[in-house]
């Protein structure tokens, strides 16, 4: 009798052991679930086994038969936990709300037009899994930022999608090759290297989606230099805010072909995305640079990997250097003068040149040597002549005793000295002294059949903007110094080389957020925002968020499918976010808007399931959206043809 009590007690414990699968696994966790199960069992399997030896009158081993109905229990409550976890797993996944209504919601208003941008930047196992896509006029922290800020914090992103960060200039001045000609069809920054293709005559390239602008002939004989120049968060509605700050430009705009609807072409609206864009004429569903982080080898980097170690293979489509150099045999001469490592994306791997030197490629190494250095020793140079770095620090101590350095100045101590030099005119004309140098001392254009290719750019603004915000005065002096170095190139250019010689590109690669509180917009903290997912999913044995950066989440695989919950339900939840649940406890209640608690942070969270499910189908069905203000301005008027 003991006996058959015994083994009802370890049915029901057994059946436990599967109903604790099902609630933990309910509850989130397969895993834990299983593990708890087990537990259960083994305790219970374990108490039979014990409490049978006592039972049996000499306390020897189980007879056969125990032993047997031992292991048939034990067999049959692994496969009864089992059972109760996939059961809790898919009784959690029926009582979630299914979340596709909800994205093809946020889908409506974001537009067509935006999610086109959207669909360009996705690829695949590279992404995010999320995208973040905030409402217009939101700025999206660094973690930094977010324990750190101040009233009227002028810090802001621009990692959006918005047409006030995507309208760029883009303007073609080639005397001799290109007539003045006002342009006001819609182009992308991936027009740029089929247009210098296209004037090149090198037509085996083919760019996967840009296309030579309009109005662009294809002259006789290539030009012996093209110089793309591009003014880093130089967008329109910079342009708009200070518009004398940059009369060369308007000067190149009245005498070239100038295309006033231009605009970057994908999400999201940053430097890494854009200079790529330019090099191999495609967005990043092509040339796989999605954002400044990627996923690379199972988990989030840096694009290109280590400062000052630079990896070209990261970018996936080649770049019209790559290809040009390769065409000529290694003589076309190839240039890369920026600021920092996601300008290599202009160039790429710029060519072997086993016939000559590596390609030039530079950044400002503000880590280490506080000087100009190459992108990688191993792969690209300095030009052969490079100006002496002490005239730098002489005139940037110059600049700080200025009336120009106590504007804003309140704000200088956002950045240390070693790089606060990144923001003004003294580092805007030391780099021109650089391509100045360059054209002295390289083969710059001396082979007449080989179009030499240069790709300069310009951080300041964009560095000027970030720390002191567009809306600052110390913007208007970046915009005015760089102009000052369109004016020298032109010169540079304009003196060593005839009309139909060469051809100067100028543009930017995204605009700019104004200040936070004063364009009516609120902040997101990426910190507050990582806690707030796991709290609501994070309840696997594995970390679910794995990083978060402005435009982007990145989500364990391990842990999403160990808590039964997909990208999408993720993306769901996020769409009623507003800016009072991601107020950290770090956040002073001076910096806080109290009037926009209930503002929403974002206007759509995309998961890349959907992202990749939208394929190749027309989206003119999700219509115009609902953010008809992230258009301030619309198409800009050619204003430099009647001044």
């Amino acid at each position: 009798m003991h006996g058959t009590l015994s083994r009802r007690a370890l049915i029901f414990l057994t059946a436990a052991g599967g109903l604790v699968a099902l609630v933990v696994a309910f509850a989130g966790s397969r895993i834990a679930a299983a593990m708890a199960g087990v537990l259960v069992l083994a305790t219970a399997l374990v108490a039979w086994r014990n409490r049978s030896r006592i039972a049996d009158e000499d306390g020897d081993v189980l007879d056969q038969g125990r032993r047997a109905f031992l292991g048939i229990a034990g067999a049959a409550g692994l496969a009864i936990v089992a059972g109760g976890a996939e059961l809790g797993h898919l009784a959690r996944r029926l009582v979630r709300p299914d979340p596709k209504p909800v994205l093809e919601g946020m889908a409506h208003g974001l537009g067509s037009d935006s999610l086109e941008l959207v669909r360009r930047a996705y690829y695949p196992g590279r992404s995010g899994d999320l995208q973040l896509l905030l409402a217009p006029f939101n700025s999206s922290n660094y973690p930094q930022e977010s324990t750190a800020l101040v009233p009227n914090d002028p810090r802001s992103s621009h990692a959006s999608v918005w047409m006030y960060l995507e309208r760029v200039p883009i303007t073609v001045y080639a005397p001799g090759i290109v007539e003045p000609a006002d342009h006001a069809e819609r182009v992308t920054l991936a027009d740029l290297a089929s247009t210098a293709a296209h004037l090149m005559g090198f037509t085996d390239f083919a760019a996967p989606d840009g296309v030579p602008l309009p109005g662009i002939p294809q002259p006789p004989t290539p030009p012996k230099m093209i110089v793309t120049f591009v003014i880093d968060g130089g967008g329109w509605n910079v342009l708009r805010e200070f518009p004398d700050a940059w009369p060369n430009l308007k000067a190149l705009m009245a005498e070239g072909a100038t295309y006033r609807n231009a605009i970057m072409g994908s999400f999201p609206a940053v430097t890494a995305c854009a200079h790529a864009t330019i090099g191999t004429g495609a967005f990043p569903r092509h040339h796989g640079i999605s954002g400044h982080n990627i996923r690379y080898k199972g988990r989030p980097v840096k694009a290109y990997g280590e400062i000052g170690h630079a990896d070209p293979s990261f970018l996936l489509s080649p770049t019209l250097a790559e290809a040009w150099s390769d065409h000529t045999n290694e003589r076309a001469w190839i240039g890369e003068i920026g600021y920092q490592i996601w300008h290599l994306g202009m160039i790429g791997r710029g060519g072997t040149a086993p016939l000559g030197d590596k390609p030039v490629a530079v950044y400002w190494d503000d880590k280490e040597a506080n000087d100009w250095a190459s992108q990688n020793p191993d792969l690209y140079r300095l030009p052969a002549r490079v100006p002496p770095v002490g005239e730098l620090w002489v005139a940037f101590d110059a600049y700080t005793q200025s009336p120009a350095w106590l504007i804003d100045g309140q704000f200088n101590r956002f950045v240390p000295k070693e790089i606060g030099v990144c923001c003004g005119p003294p580092i805007i004309k030391h780099q021109g002294d650089l391509i100045e140098s360059t054209f002295a001392s390289e083969p710059v254009g001396r082979d007449g059949d080989a179009t030499s290719l240069l790709y300069i750019n310009f951080k300041a603004p964009d560095y000027a903007g970030h720390v002191y915000n567009m809306l600052s005065l110390r913007e208007s002096f970046a915009v005015r110094a760089v102009d000052q170095e369109i004016g020298r190139v032109r010169q540079i250019l304009e003196q060593r080389f005839a009309p139909a010689e060469f051809a100067l590109i100028v543009t930017a690669d995204h605009g700019q957020c104004p200040t936070v509180d004063v364009a009516g917009g609120v902040r997101l903290d990426p910190i507050q925002l990582e806690e707030d997912l796991t709290n609501q999913f994070g309840h696997s044995v594995f970390t679910l968020v794995e990083s978060v950066v402005p435009s982007e989440v990145y989500l364990s695989e391990k842990a999403m499918s160990d808590a039964g919950i997909t990208r999408d339900d993720v993306a769901a939840f996020l769409r009623d976010y507003r800016y009072r649940d991601n107020i950290g406890p770090y956040v002073p209640q001076n910096v806080i808007e109290h009037d926009r608690l209930d503002q929403r942070i974002f206007a759509a969270v995309l998961s890349t399931d959907f992202i990749a499910g939208l394929g190749g189908k027309d989206l003119s069905g999700y219509g115009a959206g609902s953010y008809a203000n992230a258009d301030p301005g619309g198409t800009p008027d050619a204003t430099w043809l009647s001044s």
